[in-house]
């Protein structure tokens, strides 16, 4: 998980690479890997938000707070 790095980012002694993309650009990475974030989106225009999952065993779901924090909701 990187934890030392973690710790050296959020203390400043690296920095974050930035990536400089233009309207409309598809950026696939593995977020949960990834310390990230995005803008805030300040036009009338929708921001789309597609997250891609998979698991490698049958019947798997989303616990409770994956499901909250994709969806929204829980029901």
């Amino acid at each position: 998980m990187e934890y030392q790095n973690v710790t050296k980012l959020l203390n400043g002694e690296i920095t974050p690479e930035v990536l400089d993309m233009e309207e409309g650009t598809l950026v696939l990475f593995r977020g949960r890997h990834s310390i990230h974030r995005v803008s805030p989106n300040e036009s009338d225009r929708l921001r789309i938000l597609a997250v891609l999952a998979y698991n490698s065993e049958p019947n798997i779901a989303l616990s409770e707070s994956a499901r909250h924090t994709f969806y929204g909701r829980l029901t």
